[in-house]
């Protein structure tokens, strides 16, 4: 696969950079080249400490308690419409949908292969609000639901990761907690894990839905360092961009990669310069182990999103289009059966390609 996309890469012609090209203002334009001011370290990385774990923090003197993300939603409603789910469950029970089975019989075997050591999977986009959070909480979820071994969702947001929240979770300690205590078994390492009804373990960033404190990318590897060996994935929430120290870290060390792109050409254009600044500095290696999801956020796009795919896949990687979804659109806790078919569809598809990938690959490789 390494080969192909190296092939790829080079077909690409009239390239959208050049030599003045700012890379940071249109890979990461949520921070661009704006460097952070030194603060504190609060990443609580330092020897294990025993004894009782500290109670989430509860909220300051006038402030009013955290409200469910979900109790904000007037109406968690399908993806798709009533008499498409009824149509649909129409033709299964008269023995349609033979190439859907075809491929989830693929998908379970592949499914049930064992790996070598737990699987990396970053999912990152270059800028805010393409719907990353959200393509991890249903890559994870969907790990969890098919495969027997443990799968854990990691939210590398290290300011206010949402992982949680899209889990339908409220996670009382961090993995400020858990590098803290650092415990020498599974048993204790779960008490830091909230688990999701699909059986998912997810390590939260942030305290019952406040910032728990920023933390640096040493800190968030000695977390997943702590429960790797006891899972046989993990599925990594990076924060917006791709140029912070963190996200680089991230995705260096992960063995597949899902970039998280609008439906849009804009959003293909920009995954086409992430693509052009992975091959421009020394991590061509990388693109045998992406998967592009161009996820639309209206019902309608526009006529020249077939042309921007093509773009996209003269680079020799999967792109797949997850097409809109009332249900995700809501912003609240993803619900797995209320997700439409085609986006479910378009999920699997992802997933299934980046974790074949991610059996052939070495992390940093």
């Amino acid at each position: 696969m390494g080969g192909e996309a190296e092939q790829g890469a080079e077909q690409v012609v009239n390239p959208l950079v050049t030599s003045d090209f700012d890379w940071e203002a249109a890979v990461n334009p949520v921070l661009g080249s704006v460097q952070q001011a030194e603060r504190p370290r609060t990443d609580g990385a330092g020897p294990r400490q025993d004894g009782p774990v500290p109670p989430a923090p509860a909220a300051p003197p006038g402030q009013p308690p955290a409200v469910p993300a979900d109790d904000l939603v007037r109406k968690n409603q399908h993806g798709d419409p009533l008499a498409r789910r009824v149509g649909r469950g129409v033709r299964k029970a008269v023995g349609g949908g033979g190439r859907e089975a075809r491929e989830m019989a693929a998908f379970a075997d592949l499914m049930q292969r064992p790996v070598p050591s737990a699987r990396r999977i970053a999912i990152a986009s270059v800028r805010g609000g393409a719907g990353k959070t959200t393509m991890a909480a249903l890559v994870a979820t969907e790990l969890a639901r098919h495969r027997a071994d443990r799968v854990l969702a990691a939210d590398a947001d290290a300011e206010l990761g949402s992982l949680p929240l899209r889990l339908g979770l409220r996670a009382d300690l961090s993995l400020f907690e858990l590098v803290a205590r650092r415990p020498p078994t599974f048993e204790e390492a779960a008490r830091f894990l909230p688990r999701t009804a699909d059986g998912l373990f997810v390590l939260s960033s942030t305290r019952g839905g406040r910032i728990a404190g920023e933390f640096t990318l040493e800190t968030f590897q000695t977390a997943l360092g702590l429960v790797g060996r006891y899972v046989a994935a993990m599925v990594v929430d990076c924060g917006a961009g791709i140029l912070t120290e963190l996200n680089r870290g991230v995705i260096a060390e992960s063995h597949g990669l899902v970039l998280v792109t609008p439906g849009t050409v804009d959003g293909a254009l920009s995954a086409r310069g992430a693509l052009e600044w992975f091959a421009a500095n020394d991590q061509r290696a990388l693109l045998s182990r992406t998967v592009i999801a161009m996820v639309s956020h209206a019902p309608q796009v526009g006529a020249d999103l077939d042309r921007a795919m093509q773009m996209l896949t003269a680079w020799g990687l999967p792109v797949v289009p997850v097409p809109y979804d009332r249900h995700l659109a809501t912003g609240g806790s993803v619900n797995v059966p209320k997700v439409s078919a085609s986006a479910r569809s378009a999920v699997t598809r992802v997933v299934h390609e980046v974790f074949s990938r991610s059996l052939n690959a070495g992390a940093g490789s």
